[in-house]
């Protein structure tokens, strides 16, 4: 990385913690880890350690206090993209990376038992989405490594909703989408974001954790048995895999896009965290070609990425090629990192933007937005990391690690 480009990123970087600094002056009542103060907070801190100024740090400090006080007291969602789950597993993180040393155990048994409560109501509504449902309440209970009793009554529900093959060979599960006519939709998620690839991730981490559980291999294998039977040909269809596929309709499936939350990024990254967790080296190497040509996916026509924030834009496919890289020390992935930020410092061009960003919405509408995972906070994170060359170990909290 050349000077000018470092000074160019350290800029941008600096911008990007102005707004934010400015934005904390007022206070919300949006908690939430990927939507809201949480994530943001995730920032501030990587940001006070890079700046090193004691203002940074003061503000940083008293901004985490104030929001834990408030989070405890008003926040009702369980959630892990807007709710206590995530926040409770942000707070795990920073103290494992010293950024805090805040005790909440006085009132985390409270927020616990109200996070199961919810956990088993959506288990009752067969509700797995880990953003949104009951496996972002297990990715905590991993994180904290206290209670295997409640990731054994996630492993049970995976496995009894599961629609089976006669052999046991396939297993998949149902979700819901929203059509082109803006209505819902059964079917087949592959998504990271919603679907069975942040299935196969969950059960990949509690290999890792050291629960054993016969059930576990049966339902990677059975996964990934199905993902793999809806493989497209690359060179005719433009990527791997479509998005899902729907139930009972005779829709066309279209290629998937390049990003964090859909398409062939978050099933290859599966395959290789599934491959890994048990060894299995076919996996490996399947989610290891996948993610490989997708690093040569460089057209608009090919990729669709049109902004720079985490979930479908160019900060989150960044991310992903760095950690690969991490992974592998393969040339390729360095390549397309440094590609995938150069094209994330172009998307800063909005003169009425946040730093010069702006995020599109479904609907094509662009907005300004401070979040983690659609905003300025994520896109900081990525440059900063990438800077400061540092490991990027914050990447865990959206399942690439």
């Amino acid at each position: 990385m050349s000077n000018d480009v470092a000074n160019f990123i350290k800029q941008k970087i600096d911008s990007i913690a102005e707004c934010i600094f400015e934005k904390i002056q007022k206070e919300e009542e949006s908690f939430g880890l990927y939507s809201g103060e949480s994530g943001i907070l995730l920032f501030l801190f990587y940001y006070s350690r890079f700046s090193r100024t004691k203002k940074h740090i003061l503000i940083t400090e008293k901004f985490a206090e104030n929001l834990l006080n408030r989070f405890l007291v008003k926040e009702n969602l369980h959630t892990y993209c807007s709710g206590l789950s995530g926040i409770l597993y942000l707070f795990e993180f920073l103290r494992e990376n010293e950024f805090i040393n805040l005790d909440i155990s006085g009132t985390q048994s409270v927020v616990e038992n109200y996070l199961v409560s919810r956990m088993r109501q959506n288990v009752s509504e067969r509700y797995y989405d880990f953003m949104h449902g009951a496996l972002g309440v297990g990715l905590y209970f991993l994180k904290k490594g206290t209670n295997p009793e409640y990731i054994q009554e996630l492993i049970e529900f995976l496995y009894k909703t599961a629609e089976k093959s006669v052999d046991n060979r396939i297993f998949k599960w149902e979700s819901v989408v929203m059509n082109k006519n803006e209505e819902l939709q059964t079917c087949y998620n592959f998504a990271l974001s919603h679907g069975m690839s942040s299935i196969l991730i969950f059960l990949a981490r509690i290999v890792k954790s050291g629960i054993c559980d016969e059930r576990i291999t049966e339902m990677l294998s059975g996964a990934i048995n199905y993902v793999l039977l809806h493989e497209k040909d690359f060179s005719q269809f433009g990527s791997y895999f479509p998005n899902f596929i729907l139930i009972d309709s005779p829709e066309d499936v279209s290629k998937s896009r390049l990003a964090w939350c859909y398409g062939d990024l978050g099933i290859g990254l599966a395959l290789w965290q599934a491959g890994k967790s048990i060894d299995k080296t076919a996996w490996e190497e399947k989610g290891l070609e996948i993610l490989l040509q997708s690093t040569q996916r460089r057209s608009f026509n090919e990729n669709y990425v049109q902004d720079a924030e985490i979930c479908h834009g160019s900060a989150g496919v960044a991310m992903i090629f760095r950690r690969m890289y991490f992974e592998t020390k393969m040339d390729e992935f360095k390549d397309a990192t440094q590609y995938w930020i150069n094209q994330t410092l172009n998307y800063s061009h909005f003169e009425d933007g946040l730093a010069g960003y702006k995020t599109r919405y479904s609907g094509g509408e662009w907005k300004l937005d401070y979040s983690l995972l659609m905003g300025i906070s994520g896109i900081g994170l990525v440059l900063l990391s990438y800077l400061e060359n540092n490991q990027q170990t914050w990447d865990e909290l959206f399942l690439i690690s």
